[in-house]
């Protein structure tokens, strides 16, 4: 197997490795061999040696990015098709509610939902004028399906709406109705809506163990729905990534009896066509990294710019956030290049001086820091220059200030793991979270983002930001939170002493077991916390940068779910990145090709 070959990797005649509890410098021979492993050990001492990228600049250069031009301009037809019941469907009585709902949510799981953002909303608002908060419907509609999906596509989309829906399907003792038990498709959306409950909704925490149990059960028995039953209890809707859910969904969708052939067509076209737009974004990224040349600079570090454009496509795909998408990868490989230098290679009198550099902006002062660091800061500084200048802000300065804010913070916790490392210290799980929210990254992400997706004028640019504070910090938790349920395994070989598993491990004597099975919990607070603040940040309209933030927390649990697939990447992220950057959706049924 490819994955136990013995691969080769050249260290530079400068390479020092750190002994990050001693401080001393250890010599290597030029040439190490290793197994495809993440971690490899030379005299007790942990050097991280990264798999090479699979994604090579030529295979990427390479990229097909056309498209028929003819089925391009069919778009406008099937728009018209798919748009019509949502215009006059519900409003004139030519659907149900319960129709209408349905075909908001295929809208939405087939990847068109940022097609027709202003139609869903009125459409809506229509739904919710008609019966309020409570979600109850009316006659043949009162089912639990119904209700449930009511509830989920309303406060997925910011809508103030009450759990006691849920009062309509339960007895006089307060426990769930012998017929819900059977009812396969109302319990597949119950379980959904139960994923967007706030914390204090104990009635929606019941619903979840309720029907999570029921349909274990069901999955044991042969039906039509089995395939739903799995993917739903491996993953909730509400939490995956929206590409790789479209892609999957296009397949499932075209094996409905009763699918419209128009929103089918069109989902395939769309996401063919977006998936282009991908590939010339990843195309032009790959030229930026070799001009860039820290892979080869730096041979220490990950070569990643495709998984790093993966999270700029599942933070946001769509095709006119175009500088936004493209900004977020740069600013992700760069994340990616100086982590290493904090993990893996760094003393910690050069991590300060890059540290203080950056925070104080001066790049004459790069003079102080190493020549490695001096490419990796020359990378940097580049970068929240052209980040800044390409946010149409008028006081541009005040974008770069809050953006070297947002760096100078990221490096001061990457610092503080580096020292926690070197003195061998394991801090209480709280002491490391205060830290690890912003050592994940996920904020400088964002703040980069905010500014290249949001395009009005603000005269303080810093103080706009702050109001997404909460935002940003829960989904970020959730980010560190996944992170370390992916690489702690790792991080504990090479030396690592703090992370969320080991620090709850170290501070209440429990076995890794116990604690993961506690930062799970910890995970599903912080996602209520997270949609709590979806929905007060989004009474009035839909906001692009909430949804990023949102997506932020999807594309981490997609990247983290089995393992590490950024600094490790095996077959299962090869074929993630493939559904949804390289390879064409095909459907037998449609002929475009």
């Amino acid at each position: 197997m490819a994955l136990l070959q013995l691969y080769q990797l050249p260290i530079p005649q400068s390479f020092n490795f750190t002994n990050k509890f001693k401080q001393t410098r250890l010599n290597y021979p030029s040439i190490i061999k290793c197994a495809l492993s993440p971690v490899v050990f030379i005299d007790n001492s942990p050097l991280v040696i990264y798999r090479p990228t699979i994604w090579s600049h030529d295979f990427i250069q390479g990229l097909d990015v056309n498209f028929p031009i003819n089925k391009k301009n069919k778009l406008n037809e099937l728009e018209n098709k798919v748009i019509m019941p949502l215009n006059i469907g519900y409003e004139n009585g030519n659907l149900g509610i319960l129709q209408l709902l349905e075909h908001i949510d295929d809208i939405e799981r087939i990847g068109l939902g940022y097609r027709f953002q202003n139609e869903i909303r009125r459409a809506l608002d229509i739904i919710i004028s008609a019966n309020g908060s409570h979600v109850g419907l009316e006659g043949k509609e009162d089912n639990l399906h119904a209700a449930s999906l009511r509830f989920r596509l309303l406060r997925q989309h910011g809508y103030t709406v009450s759990q006691d829906f849920l009062n309509g399907f339960k007895d006089i003792h307060g426990n769930f109705m012998e017929c819900v038990q059977t009812d396969v498709k109302g319990l597949l959306s119950l379980y959904e809506a139960s994923f967007l409950a706030f914390e204090e909704e104990r009635d929606l925490h019941d619903a979840k163990f309720f029907s999570t149990e029921h349909l274990i059960k069901h999955s044991t028995q042969a039906n039509e729905a089995l395939e739903n039953i799995d993917r739903a209890l491996e993953l909730p809707l509400y939490r995956r990534m929206f590409r790789f859910q479209a892609h999957w969904y296009i397949n499932a969708y075209n094996k409905k009896k009763d699918a419209n052939i128009p929103l089918l067509e069109l989902a395939t076209i769309d996401f063919n066509v977006v998936q282009s737009t991908h590939k010339r974004e990843i195309k032009e990224l790959s030229k930026w990294w070799e001009n860039k040349g820290l892979a080869r600079k730096l041979s220490f570090v990950r070569d990643r710019i495709m998984e790093c454009f993966f999270w700029g496509v599942g933070m946001i795909f769509e095709p006119q956030y175009h500088s936004c998408r493209v900004e977020i990868a740069k600013v992700l490989s760069l994340i990616t290049v100086i982590d290493d230098i904090y993990d893996v290679y760094g003393t910690l009198d050069e991590l300060e001086i890059f540290t203080d550099v950056v925070k104080r902006w001066d790049i004459n002062a790069k003079e102080d820091m190493p020549k490695y660091m001096q490419v990796a800061f020359l990378a940097l500084y580049d970068t929240i220059i052209e980040s800044g200048s390409k946010s149409s802000i008028d006081r541009g300065e005040d974008t770069i200030l809050v953006l070297v804010k947002a760096w100078g913070e990221l490096l001061e916790a990457f610092l503080m793991e580096a020292k926690w490392t070197n003195q061998e210290y394991i801090p209480t799980l709280e002491d490391y979270m205060d830290n690890a929210w912003r050592s994940v990254s996920g904020l400088v992400m964002l703040t980069h983002g905010y500014f290249l997706i949001n395009h009005e004028t603000k005269k303080d640019v810093g103080k706009s930001l702050e109001n997404y504070h909460d935002l940003m910090k829960w989904s970020s938790i959730i980010y560190r939170l996944y992170n370390d349920l992916g690489t702690s395994s790792d991080e504990i070989a090479r030396g690592k002493t703090a992370n969320a598993i080991s620090c709850y491990m170290h501070e209440n004597g429990v076995s890794e077991d116990v604690a993961r099975e506690y930062i799970n919990a910890r995970i599903d607070e912080a996602w209520m916390k997270l949609i709590k603040v979806r929905v007060d940040c989004s009474q009035n309209s839909e906001d692009p940068f909430v949804d990023m933030a949102i997506n932020l927390a999807r594309i981490s649990l997609c990247t983290y779910q089995y393992g590490d697939d950024h600094g490790a990447p095996d077959d299962r992220a090869k074929e993630r990145i493939l559904s949804v950057i390289i390879n064409h959706v095909k459907i037998k049924e449609i002929e475009y090709a």
